[in-house]
């Protein structure tokens, strides 16, 4: 006798037929991730996100609705000591890798579509975030690089300085960190002023006071939010520095002038 309980098959199939109620009907698929994630069984993570993929769900409703939610079970388990330290290093690296086959998906923007760069403050550890950050910038016609974990402050502003993107993306996962959010974002102003600078990750969606706080352009408590507002601030012009160097059309890598002096310094140190 077959179960009136829905599997994933079923609900792929019942969702395409409102696009608009596609987010709200995939995320019982977060649970089933959660088994698949602690089990270490990547294949079956990257059908499970290929099901919650369809018409009306792009990388930010799958983010918000699907791997949030996943994420945020798998760290209360860790809090409540039923999941070791390693299990739960086991299914971010899964889920992690899972996302790189998603992820080869999206198109990248052309050159000259605005940039923006996301990093994790110094102190901060989890990457992830800005890892699905960058795929929904670039689904927003957004060119984006994520810096990885735990950049230093100084570092991060000088590179915004001589890189000039359009927008900077914080991820603050802690409310402790707060402070030293503050601090960084005063350099990034101090040295690269009118870049346009947004603050996300978890401390945002659990803290909703942090959105009153002065410093950043705007605070994207999840991928949607981040989305929109990727989607309703893109700019009509773009600032001449490349994020990272581009090729031009007689193959050569044209380098901003401060990375060029750095080079031929160490060259001559050598």
């Amino acid at each position: 006798m077959k179960s009136g309980r829905p599997g994933p098959t079923d609900l792929k199939k019942n969702v395409r037929r409102s696009p608009r109620h596609r987010a709200s009907c995939c995320r019982p698929l977060a649970g089933p991730l959660v088994l698949c994630l602690l089990s270490g069984d990547e294949e079956r993570v990257r059908t499970l996100l290929d099901e919650a993929r369809g018409p009306g769900v792009d990388t930010a409703l799958l983010a918000r609705d699907v791997i949030a939610p996943a994420l945020e079970e798998i760290g209360e388990m860790w809090r409540r000591r039923q999941i070791s330290p390693a299990e739960e290093h086991l299914a971010t690296s899964v889920l992690s890798r899972a996302l790189g086959h998603v992820g080869t998906r999206v198109p990248l923007p052309p050159l000259g579509a605005p940039r923006i760069l996301f990093a994790c403050l110094a102190g901060e550890f989890h990457e992830l975030g800005i890892r699905i950050a960058a795929d929904v910038a670039h689904e927003a016609g957004w060119l984006a690089k994520s810096l990885g974990a735990n950049v230093p402050r100084g570092d991060l502003a000088l590179l915004v300085e001589e890189r000039r993107p359009d927008a900077v993306g914080l991820s603050v996962a802690l409310a402790a960190h707060l402070p030293e959010c503050l601090r960084t974002i005063d350099e990034i102003r101090r040295r690269a002023p009118g870049v346009k600078i947004l603050v996300g990750g978890r401390a945002v969606r659990t803290e909703p006071a942090l959105r009153t706080v002065k410093g950043p352009d705007a605070c994207a408590a999840d991928a949607v939010e981040l989305r929109d507002w990727l989607t309703a601030n893109r700019p009509h012009t773009t600032s001449c520095s490349p994020v990272l160097p581009q090729v031009a059309r007689d193959g050569r890598c044209h380098l901003p002038e401060s990375l060029r002096r750095r080079i031929r310094r160490g060259s001559r140190a050598q």
